[in-house]
């Protein structure tokens, strides 16, 4: 009997103790690291930029905005300082409730889908050419635009923060861009793909994963295939890797999550891949935080991790 436990124990989970990281494999199908600090700084950042939704690395600098209700711009924010040196202002574009931003080798593309009523019929994404911006302080662009819906929408009656239709995640995968929802009501998330062709689309769900909470942004390493979301359940944050990520599933490959546990009452955003090795991700101003950008080496936890 006690033989059989102990099977039973290690089919269930494993723990294991490394420089004060616990991991816990659970019956989901994914495995919990605690990671037991805040992670380090990269920068603070300014007043002005009390609400960061979204972040990428572009031109070798951070760049993000507010969500909604801010104004239609990009901030490119300095290592360390937080300092705003470059502004980048969308002469076509409002700023309804901008989520999330992405890029590729030529376009970048942010994502005006919050949608926390669920109410919303005017979904799109705005897709800015790199060539188009200025190095200049201050630059104005014009951006495409690219329309979309649900088509497993049905209902647009105001439910506020009880939906399964408000959305602060997206990726660039190859000619294609995916978006993850953040599902008020089940704590998903599902995937939708949808060209990046300025038009309008009705979009199909392809996948869904319990991510036990809410997702509110998202990056794409292509050099190793690697996902990453972030989000956060009862104010804790957590950071899922996908480990063999291939446009059309989340249950591929190893999957795991980062609980930011000493980060409890902040309220993470965005997160982008700063190099193979490391990701970057922003807080918005809260009671316990002030408005900031972290930095978190994911191979190192995984190596700390098995050893």
């Amino acid at each position: 009997m006690r033989l059989i436990y102990k099977k039973i124990l290690l089919l269930s989970f494993y723990v294991f103790f490394a420089s004060g990281l616990i991991a816990q494999q659970l019956s989901e199908g994914y495995t919990i690291i605690q990671y037991p600090a805040v992670p380090a700084e990269y920068s603070p950042l300014h007043k002005k930029v009390n609400e960061t939704s979204g972040v990428i690395y572009f031109r070798k600098h951070i760049w993000t905005f507010n969500d909604s209700g801010g104004k239609p711009e990009l901030y490119k924010i300095d290592k360390g300082t937080g300092k705003i040196s470059q502004t980048v202002i969308l002469e076509n574009a409002e700023n309804q409730d901008w989520e999330d931003i992405t890029h590729d080798k030529k376009y970048i593309y942010i994502g005006d889908f919050g949608n926390n009523l669920g109410n919303r019929t005017n979904l799109r994404i705005y897709k800015i050419s790199k060539k188009d911006i200025a190095l200049k302080k201050k630059t104005k662009v014009n951006a495409e635009i690219i329309d979309f819906s649900y088509s497993d929408q049905t209902s647009f009656q105001i439910l506020n923060r009880n939906n399964n239709f408000d959305c602060e995640s997206m990726i660039s995968y190859g000619d294609s861009l995916i978006i993850f929802t953040k599902n008020w009501v089940d704590g998903k998330t599902r995937m939708y793909k949808l060209p990046k062709t300025p038009s309008q689309y009705n979009l199909d769900y392809i996948s869904s994963y319990n991510v036990d909470g809410l997702a509110t942004g998202a990056d794409f390493n292509e050099d190793n295939n690697s996902l990453v979301i972030i989000g956060y359940k009862d104010r804790i944050p957590f950071i899922f890797y996908f480990d063999n990520f291939d446009g059309n599933t989340l249950d591929k490959g190893n999957v795991y999550r980062i609980d930011l546990v000493r980060m409890k009452n902040s309220q993470t955003e965005g997160i982008t891949w700063y190099d193979d090795k490391t990701v970057v991700f922003s807080a918005e101003r809260t009671d316990t935080f002030d408005q900031a950008i972290y930095q978190l080496n994911i191979e190192e936890i995984f190596k700390n991790i098995s050893e």
